[in-house]
Formats: C-alpha cells, sequence, structure tokens
C-alpha cells in the first residue's frame, strides 16, 4: 500500500467527521446526504491524485476545497438551493481545518455530535447517526459497536436524518439548555467511538488508535468547556485514559494481538495512567455515579495489579454487580460472567455463560464463543474449547482477532496432542 493511500484512510478516519461537520455549517443538516457523499468523492479522488501528483502540503484542506466544490458542483446541477452559490462563509476561505467559533462548543465535530443527539430523534437513532457522521462508521461497524443487525442500523440512520430534515435543526442553534438535554447521549457516543478504536469490529486491524485519539480529543472538549463539563465526562475521560494507556502492550512486536495475561506491563504509559486518576478524583465532585466511573475503577484495578496474577477479580466482579444495577447490557453481563470466572472459578464461570439469554449471546458473538472456548480451556475440556473457537473464528470479521483465535486453536490442539501421548 503506498503512502497516498495510506494517508487517505488516515484522513478518512482522523477528518472525515470534521469534513461532514463543516460542511454542514455551510449546506445546512437538510442536505446531510450529499455531504456525505461528496466528503467520499474528495477521498476517492485524492487517492487517484496524491498517487499522481504527490501529497499537497496541507492534505487536511486540499480535502475540505475538494469537497466543497464538488458539494457546489453537485447543487449547480440539480439547480436546487441556489441561494447557497451567492453565500460566502468563512469556512469557504479557510486554508485549514481549525476555524473556530464564538459558540458554547466551539469544535464542528463536536456540534455536529450534539446536533445528532437532538430529544426529537430516538435516543438509539442519534448514537447511530453520530457515530456514521462524526465518526465514518460503516453499517458493519455499527451494528457490532450497537449489537444490532445491519438493517436496524440503516434503519436508525434513516430515522435520524427524516427527523432532522423534519425539524430543521442547524448546528447555529445550540445552546446551553440543548447541551444541558443531549450530554448524555453525545458521552454514550464518544464512548461508543472510543471502543470501536480500542477492539474493532472489521477490517484489518482491531486497534484504531486514532479512533480512540478522536474520542479523546471530543472528551477533553466536554471538560474543557463549562457549560458542558460534568462529573460524568471527568469519569468518561478517566477511563478512556486508563485504557488508552494500555493500548501498547495489546500488540506484541510483530504487530499480532496479545492477551490481557501476556500483556507486557511494561509497555504501559503511566503519563496517561496519572492524568486518568487526576480525571477520577474530579469525576467525584457531586453526587452522580455513573457507569463510567464503575468502569473507570474496574480499569483502574487493573492498573494497579503488577501483574496478572495479582488482579483482583473479587473486587472487579463486584463491580460489575454494581454496574449491571444501573447500566446493564449484552456486554456487561459477558465482562461480569467472565470476572467472576477468575474469582469464583471457571466453573462459575461457566454456569454463569451459559445461563446467557440466547438473544444477548446472538448479539454477542464471537466476544462470549471466545470467552466460553477460554473457560473451557481452564477446565481442562479441550476439544470444547476448540469447537467454540472454530466457531468464533468464523464469525470474526475483524483479520487480527482471526489470528489471535488460530494461534489459540492451534496451541490447544497441541495440549490435547500432549495430553494423549503420555502414558
Amino acid at each position: 500500500m503506498n503512502d497516498s493511500r495510506t494517508l487517505v484512510e488516515h484522513y478518512f478516519r482522523h477528518e472525515y467527521g470534521r469534513l461532514v461537520a463543516l460542511l454542514t455549517r455551510s449546506f445546512g443538516i437538510r442536505n446531510i446526504e450529499l455531504i456525505e457523499d461528496v466528503v467520499q468523492s474528495a477521498l476517492y479522488k485524492a487517492m487517484q491524485t496524491w498517487r499522481q501528483k504527490g501529497i499537497p502540503d496541507n492534505p487536511g484542506a486540499w480535502l475540505y476545497r475538494t469537497s466543497h466544490n464538488i458539494a457546489i458542483d453537485a447543487i449547480r446541477r440539480s439547480q436546487t438551493e441556489l441561494r447557497l452559490l451567492q453565500e460566502e462563509t468563512a469556512i469557504s476561505a479557510c486554508t485549514s481545518l481549525d476555524p473556530t467559533f464564538r459558540d458554547e462548543v466551539g469544535d464542528e465535530s463536536l456540534r455536529l455530535l450534539f446536533l445528532s443527539c437532538h430529544p426529537s430523534i430516538p435516543r438509539e437513532s442519534s448514537v447511530a447517526f453520530a457515530l456514521k457522521t462524526v465518526g465514518g462508521f460503516s453499517t458493519v461497524e455499527l451494528s457490532s459497536a450497537l449489537l444490532i443487525t445491519k438493517a436496524n442500523a440503516e434503519k436508525r440512520i434513516s430515522r435520524a436524518k427524516e427527523k432532522l430534515r423534519e425539524i430543521g435543526a442547524e448546528l447555529t442553534e445550540l445552546d446551553l439548555s440543548a447541551i444541558e438535554s443531549r450530554i448524555d447521549a453525545v458521552q454514550s457516543t464518544i464512548y461508543l467511538l472510543f471502543n470501536e478504536g480500542y477492539s474493532s469490529s472489521s477490517g484489518q486491524h482491531t486497534l484504531r488508535k486514532d479512533l480512540c485519539e478522536e474520542a479523546i480529543r471530543l472528551a477533553r472538549m466536554l471538560i474543557g468547556s463549562t457549560s458542558v463539563s460534568n462529573s460524568c465526562s471527568y469519569a468518561l475521560l478517566s477511563l478512556m485514559l486508563m485504557h488508552f494507556a494500555r493500548l501498547d502492550s495489546r500488540l506484541d512486536k510483530n504487530g499480532s494481538l496479545v492477551l490481557l495475561e501476556d500483556q507486557d506491563r511494561s509497555k504501559w504509559d503511566w503519563r496517561w495512567i496519572r492524568e486518568a486518576m487526576d480525571c477520577m478524583a474530579k469525576s467525584t465532585n457531586g453526587d452522580q455515579l455513573s457507569r463510567y466511573h464503575i468502569e473507570a475503577a474496574i480499569a483502574w484495578e487493573h492498573c494497579r495489579a503488577n501483574s496478572f496474577s495479582e488482579i483482583d477479580w473479587r473486587r472487579i466482579s463486584d463491580y460489575y454487580a454494581n454496574l449491571m444495577q444501573i447500566h446493564s447490557g449484552p456486554m456487561v453481563v459477558l465482562n461480569h460472567a467472565i470476572a467472576m470466572s477468575y474469582s469464583d472459578g471457571p466453573d462459575v464461570g461457566l454456569v454463569q455463560l451459559t445461563s446467557i439469554s440466547l438473544d444477548y449471546r446472538s448479539r454477542l458473538r464471537p466476544w462470549w464463543d471466545c470467552a466460553i472456548a477460554e473457560v473451557f480451556f481452564r477446565l481442562g475440556k479441550i476439544e470444547h474449547a476448540i469447537s467454540h473457537w472454530q466457531d468464533a473464528k468464523l464469525l470474526a470479521a475483524c483479520f487480527d482477532l482471526r489470528e489471535l483465535i488460530e494461534k489459540r486453536i492451534f496451541n490447544a490442539k497441541g495440549h490435547l496432542l500432549s495430553t494423549k501421548r503420555c502414558p
């Protein structure tokens, strides 16, 4: 893969949402489908042009100007909303993608997030739409991140677009009351954006650092604004920073995934963890206790343990039990069962995993298959473990995850052969 293609893919992840937000500010949310199309076209054009003519000095500005020009041409051809052709905005004259606005929420991507989370739109639809427009999520990534089908993801996005057109909402209409009523949905969307980067649902690589960095950037903006900041935002940032600090240890020198018990803890970046601890201290101001507070406490248990064997799984299991009281869902139930397999033994973990409802299991695959395979392996039921890993491999959409599962199957088969040779 040449440098131009790599850079275009980088800008797709880093700048897609900002490009969409900037163009939405110029052309209005009613043209969101056109805007998404022209951004895709600009990225495709960049892949062709940069390969032939070289990468421009300011790739982000090149993408914005190209997207803007494609949008203008499309509007000219359609002979609709001609007034837009006479409107000169500060954005169209920008040579970089860093304009500032004197509003409650100044960043384009963050403003688009708040607009996407309009109270007139059902929560599930607004989150799906926000992830698509700001994060550039595909329907496959959305279905995995939200644990829904692709068809359901597409329906949610369509509903959000229809509602935004119906109410005629625009980026310029955000005020303090709108911000306060939407902060929960925005926090949830940022966390889903981070999770997709930390454990990608599809593609070549499980880890996508740029998505994690964008989520952290947006969370920093939340706590940086007096009108937006609250204790839950600090807890959310603390949680993400603790996970981000351990990112490098999740890959070996060949770029392959590493299991938690095999990770090199010397690779953890304690600068991020110390910042996370500072955010956690600030998150205790007030009487709010959110899912992010509890999940940050769980992440801290992993950070403070000197080795895998020293992790306090009993405390983590208790935290998950508390989390289920305020934010129960398929992944929380699965993680609680995994924690119990370490705190109470693999036999208890097996009972917990097999008691998960069929509906939850279908939405958790291949993660449920991997979890129960590990439990069977620890119980010495190697053939059962191999069977579940094979199921997981068939279901895994990400290359890195399939590679890790293949290694687990190979090791398990070797273990099985060695035990059969023993007298």
